[in-house]
């Protein structure tokens, strides 16, 4: 007996599958990284950081992303970093003064209580993947419902 499925259609269930796991995984690192921010909140040193340059990327229309660039001082050390986040309400400029939590292993790893982080978490990986998953879903399913039919 010969399956009712062609090659096509496993290929786009598979897909589907794919795509899944893309979410999930997106889902999954999210949750990571706001762990990893939070962490660095909870146990970094304290100082104050101030915002040298604000920049704004769209990477779709329903996305985009904050980027900070902060120097701030740690055990006599000056540092300037990039921060990175999700597009949020708050309006950064130039000269505004930020809490900074700096890692006392490495002070090149800071976060901000406003969820801003140095860019070595990638912030904004989780939500690409995400994307990119549920784009692989809906293409794939509207391919397998409108696809020529074999009899």
């Amino acid at each position: 007996m010969k399956s009712p499925f062609g090659r096509r259609e496993v290929k786009l269930v598979l897909w589907v599958v794919l795509g899944t796991l893309l979410v999930g995984g997106g889902m999954l690192l999210t949750v990571r990284l706001n762990e990893a921010i939070d962490e660095r909140i909870r146990v970094g040193a304290e100082t104050t950081g101030e915002v040298v340059h604000v920049g704004r990327f769209r990477i779709s229309r329903s996305f985009s992303a904050n980027r900070l660039t902060v120097d701030y001082t740690f055990d006599g050390v000056r540092y300037r970093e990039r921060f990175s986040s999700e597009l949020d309400e708050s309006e950064f400029h130039v000269g505004d003064v930020l809490d900074v939590r700096v890692a006392r292993t490495d002070p090149n790893r800071a976060a901000t209580p406003d969820g801003y982080a140095t860019e070595d978490l990638l912030l904004q990986v989780p939500t690409l993947l995400e994307g990119l998953g549920a784009i692989m879903i809906m293409i794939s399913l509207a391919l397998i419902r409108t696809g020529p039919r074999r009899d």
